[in-house]
């Protein structure tokens, strides 16, 4: 019988800190297409950078004190001034209310599903107050996401983070973003496709390679062809996005005719890579990457 893959490192975690950086280190050193990883780098980011960034995640995203916003904001402060750059602005989002409603709601000795847990992520939103909403609204400014101008500027002047008033209201501007943005669509939904879909997806592909890394970078490509990026269709629009989706398509293709060779070992998944670092790396589907780290946090976690 084959060996749970998460189940060793699930072992070793003291609680969710220890699992946030765990789960910020796996998605950063798996050989995603087109991301950065140990042997594979940005002008001005690299590896060391994303394992800068996941111990202040793991600091930052459990402090017990601190609301939804105050955490996120923290750790967007902090991780650029040590790395001058956005790295974790979508990984804050995502993990942010994750790790909150475990924490407030996972019961210490008794059964904690994927459902309950939606259930508890979703209850956290509706309970973000006015201060926490604002606090939120800076650190998304403040992270200074690549490609929101033009058409993913929001029509009620309200809602922009750039030009903030005490009427922000955190949840409104997902629930508007939510048709052009993947974490904004979770955000207006509950989280409801992230335990539905995403994690399911991370679980069966790590089960399937019977490896964590190529289970990551398996699950990467079925992300991409399954949902697209909304970071590629920020910076390079929609036309570019569906066909990023296409080519992941024909990697899952030849993935499946080859009878599940290693990731690394196909032609089409290489120039796949080759094609998302062109462009001066505009096409870096680096939301897909954002879900694929709160998805391995809660595979690890529901071994806790």
């Amino acid at each position: 019988m084959r060996r749970d893959p998460w189940q060793w490192i699930a072992n070793t975690l003291g609680g969710p800190a220890n699992a946030i950086q765990y789960a910020c280190v796996l998605e950063a050193t798996a050989p995603k297409a087109g991301n950065v990883h140990p042997v594979a780098k940005f002008d001005g980011l690299c590896f060391a950078d994303f394992v800068s960034a996941a111990e202040i995640a793991a600091s930052e995203l459990t402090v017990a004190s601190s609301g939804l916003g105050d955490r996120v904001y923290s750790l967007i402060e902090q991780t650029r001034c040590k790395t001058n750059t956005n790295v974790n602005l979508g990984i804050a989002l995502l993990l942010g209310p994750i790790v909150l409603a475990e924490e407030q709601q996972r019961p210490a000795s008794s059964s904690w599903t994927l459902n309950d847990w939606r259930d508890a992520t979703a209850n956290v939103l509706l309970s973000i107050d006015k201060e926490q909403s604002h606090r939120l609204g800076q650190a998304i400014a403040k992270a200074s996401a690549g490609g929101i101008d033009g058409d993913y500027q929001p029509e009620d002047p309200s809602l922009d983070v750039q030009s903030l008033t005490d009427s922000f209201d955190v949840m409104s501007g997902m629930r508007a973003a939510k048709d052009r943005d993947l974490i904004a669509a979770e955000y207006a939904n509950g989280f409801e496709s992230f335990f539905a879909d995403v994690v399911p997806i991370v679980e069966a592909s790590v089960r399937e390679t019977g490896d964590l890394l190529s289970g990551i970078s398996l699950a990467h490509l079925r992300l991409l062809a399954d949902r697209g990026d909304s970071l590629v269709a920020r910076k390079n629009g929609r036309e570019t996005e569906q066909d990023v989706r296409q080519r992941a398509k024909r990697c899952l293709d030849d993935f499946e005719r080859t009878g599940g060779l290693g990731t690394g070992e196909l032609k089409s998944i290489s120039e796949f890579d080759a094609y998302l670092r062109s462009e001066a790396h505009r096409l870096n589907p680096g939301t897909t990457a954002d879900f694929i780290a709160a998805a391995v946090y809660v595979c690890l976690r529901m071994r806790g």
